[in-house]
């Protein structure tokens, strides 16, 4: 019975790590409400979720906490970025889903693949400004320049990014995903998205 109550046992292992990322997510979630912080709060969870891949570290409260408060200037030019994104989500999904025709379908289209261009960018951007010490300038040509070398991970980060949207807006069951999304799974994807993201910066580091 002790040996299965040990740290080391594999079920405790992915459980504390299940309550890690369901602590990370709720205050994501409440942080989130300042929209302000939002692109500080993203790299932040990020640092987190590398740290926890490269076994770092093992607290997650202090070092999120501590990370919004340290990146707020050196992810703002981000977190602009951020904003222009949802902003182009949002204007497609209103173009999808209008009565009325308020954007040609080339338009349409055209917005849709900057959203996707800009997702697959931020995906690289916000952990190259979470793990490195750089400038903005060039956190971004890299980012452009890991996007487009690493084209696999690229598609795979993005759809994971773009996941919790595509999920809610266009699944029957979108209300319980909502949920979901709300309680663990942005921090989940983030997780996830770390273990690839350390195949790729081990390259450059």
């Amino acid at each position: 019975m002790k040996d299965k109550l040990q740290p080391e046992n594999p079920v405790i292992r992915f459980l504390t790590r299940v309550c890690d990322l369901l602590m990370l997510n709720l205050m994501l979630d409440f942080l989130c409400l300042t929209i302000v912080l939002m692109g500080s709060v993203v790299t932040s969870l990020y640092s987190v979720t590398l740290k926890m891949v490269y076994r770092e570290s093992d607290s997650v409260v202090r070092p999120f906490l501590r990370g919004i408060r340290s990146n707020v200037v050196s992810s703002f030019p981000a977190t602009i970025l951020l904003f222009a994104d949802v902003f182009l989500i949002a204007l497609c999904h209103e173009g999808l889903h209008a009565e009325a025709l308020l954007f040609s379908p080339f338009l349409l289209v055209e917005l849709a693949a900057m959203a996707v261009l800009l997702t697959a960018l931020l995906s690289y951007l916000f952990p190259l400004i979470a793990r490195f010490e750089n400038s903005f300038s060039k956190h971004l040509n890299h980012a452009v320049r890991l996007a487009l070398a690493n084209l696999p991970t690229t598609c795979l980060l993005t759809l994971v990014n773009l996941l919790p949207y595509l999920s809610v807006a266009y699944m029957p069951q979108g209300g319980y995903l909502l949920g979901f999304w709300l309680l663990m799974g942005v921090a989940g994807g983030a997780y996830v998205n770390s273990f690839y993201l350390r195949r790729v910066f081990d390259q450059i580091s």
